[in-house]
């Protein structure tokens, strides 16, 4: 009896690490000019099958415009990619959140984008008489992705984790030297808003700053603590005040930092995100941002 439920202890063990995989931080390209390049490459490479190939029976296609309509193929590819990586993220909002994203997330995303995909190119070479797929194939190129989809996801995850990881160790290790230059101004005051509720600061007051369309969240030192205001005012013009400082790093589109206020750098395979000091606050750092927060830590 012990050995049987030692077996089931053992195979429950396993289940339950292999559910715990797909639960890991994962990096995405959803609506990024990366996202773009990717589909562009796809399509790129979808076209040059379709012409140099011609598999599934293409090569029995007969048309005086044939290399015409295979370049087709890739054109359609490109539009579903784009389709999956930027309309979908649209419509379905909350599945495709950058920092909820995990290995599960990444695995029904690329099958998603396999069947949309597939759909158009089943819906293009049907019309135009090239060759007859039906909805049942586009399902079975689907389920046989799934596995090397699953093995080639867990392998990026590890890459990127691994990388991302390690860099921010050393970056962290060279935290406590990175001393930037101070401000180009005598007595430097930096005054934001313009109309109604203003807030004028000392550089080193200010932690870091948070924008959304009209206005930006201040979150700065004062004697009591942590203070946090709101004003009336975009990334533009915080940017602009803040352009005579250079201890102000923008590594997010909706963040603009202190350097002095980074406490610490965490990686994992979503990239970097910043632990800042005196507070539980952490900030995600973009993927075009990366080799600038690599070179600040160099």
């Amino acid at each position: 009896m012990k050995i049987l439920r030692s077996f089931f202890d053992g195979i429950s063990q396993i289940i339950g690490t292999f559910i715990a995989s797909f639960k890991k931080p994962m990096a995405t390209s959803i609506s990024s000019f990366r996202g773009f390049i990717i589909s562009l490459l796809v399509g790129l490479f979808v076209a040059i099958v379709a012409v140099g190939v011609q598999p599934f029976g293409i090569s029995e296609f007969l048309n005086g415009s044939k290399t015409i309509y295979l370049i087709g193929f890739g054109i359609v590819a490109f539009v579903g990619m784009l389709i999956a990586k930027f309309v979908l993220p649209m419509v379905l909002s909350n599945f495709y959140n950058d920092q909820l994203w995990t290995v599960a997330r990444q695995v029904v995303h690329l099958s998603a984008t396999i069947l949309v995909v597939g759909i158009l190119i089943m819906a293009y070479s049907n019309y135009f008489n090239i060759v007859a797929f039906t909805f049942i194939d586009i399902i079975k190129a689907v389920a046989i992705a799934i596995i090397p989809i699953t093995i080639i996801t867990f392998i990026q995850q590890n890459l990127f984790h691994n990388k991302f990881s390690t860099t921010a160790e050393n970056i962290n290790s060279n935290l406590g030297s990175i001393n930037p230059p101070n401000s180009k101004q005598l007595f430097p005051v930096m005054v934001f808003g313009e109309i109604g509720q203003k807030l004028s600061l000392i550089p080193n007051q200010l932690i870091y700053a948070e924008t959304s369309k009209d206005s930006t969240d201040f979150y700065w030192q004062s004697l009591m603590g942590i203070e946090k205001t709101t004003v009336q005012t975009p990334l533009a013009q915080v940017e602009k005040e803040l352009a005579a400082h250079p201890q102000f790093v923008r590594l997010h589109r909706k963040f603009v930092i202190n350097m002095r206020g980074i406490h610490k750098v965490e990686g994992n395979a979503r990239g970097y995100r910043l632990r800042i000091a005196r507070t539980k606050h952490e900030i995600p750092v973009s993927w075009k941002f990366h080799k600038k927060l690599e070179q600040i830590g160099q």
